[in-house]
């Protein structure tokens, strides 16, 4: 009897683990993701090759998160095509930014924008 509720006990925080691990995108993280974004936006506009370059590194981590999420969840395979593309995106604007091509960097970073918009659309609640 007790080898069976240690199992039971067991089972229930693995699947509690795993439920955590495809829960950490939440809307405190889609918000930071969110704040970062418009950060280096601005900072794209700004010519701040610094500060854009900083957060469109973050986004990549960011957004490899959201993949990871979407892989996990199943039966979500927009949301990790759109995320896949937001990683692309933020690398995009890494390498523009480096490059001083800061109009290649603001088609990005709007092309990121839309990326994000739509899985806002499709997988966004109300």
């Amino acid at each position: 009897m007790k080898t069976k509720l240690a199992y039971l006990a067991l089972t229930a925080i693995f699947a509690g683990s795993a439920y955590a691990a495809t829960s950490a995108v939440d809307e405190d993280f889609m918000r930071n993701i969110e704040d970062t974004f418009k950060s280096a936006d601005s900072a794209i506009g700004l010519k701040d090759a610094k500060t854009a370059t900083a957060d469109a590194k973050e986004l990549e981590k960011l957004f490899a998160e959201v993949v990871d999420h979407y892989v996990k969840k199943g039966d979500a395979e927009e949301g990790v095509k759109l995320s896949e593309k937001s990683v692309a995106l933020s690398k995009q604007i890494v390498v523009t930014v480096a490059a001083k091509d800061f109009d290649s960097a603001a088609a990005a970073s709007a092309e990121l924008g839309r990326a994000c918009k739509s899985c806002h659309n499709v997988y966004k609640q109300d």
